[in-house]
């Protein structure tokens, strides 16, 4: 890791891992538990991170970029140009981009991609509907972009996906 440096609690775990010298199941148990373990702390370590960053804003910044992102939830599947969520925020796009990436740890695309991708699960899993209904419901013109944009997303394409969510 490249921040071992500030991640103490992950120096030590992987110290306990190298120097650990069991054999057999009670391996097995120790080395999964101790992933487990490296798991649990990168969250932790992301969500410290993330309360650090979001406490660089101001309050009236957070304010508005909670703003953004309940317009960003209920508009999803249209098409949110940089410059009307500028002025929904009352930014220029430029701290905008930089806020939003700050709070949400993903940029404003990426964050509507997701928004997408998890109504697309929603909708596969739960409606009849064809994969080219579902595609336009969730604001893609192209059935193949957002095939592709899928299988990016979740690692199956979204005949796959419905058909092992209906299994």
């Amino acid at each position: 890791m490249d921040q071992t440096t500030e991640f103490p609690e992950m120096v030590k775990l992987l110290s306990q891992v190298k120097n650990y010298c069991g054999e057999g199941f009670s391996a097995k148990l120790f080395y999964e538990a101790k992933v487990a373990e490296a798991v649990a702390l990168v969250f932790e370590q992301q969500k410290k991170s993330r309360t650090k960053s979001a406490s660089k804003l101001s309050s009236q910044d957070l304010q508005q970029l909670k703003t953004v992102t309940a317009y960003i939830n209920d508009h999803f599947a249209f098409d949110l140009p940089l410059q009307l969520l500028s002025k929904i925020a009352c930014m220029g796009t430029t701290k905008l981009k930089s806020s939003f990436k700050l709070y949400h740890n993903c940029t404003i695309t990426e964050y509507i991609q997701q928004r997408r991708m998890s109504q697309a699960e929603h909708l596969l899993s739960s409606t009849g509907l064809t994969i080219g209904q579902v595609a336009q419901t969730v604001g893609y013109s192209n059935a193949g972009r957002f095939a592709e944009l899928f299988r990016l997303s979740t690692g199956l394409l979204p005949g796959e996906y419905r058909k092992i969510s209906f299994d």
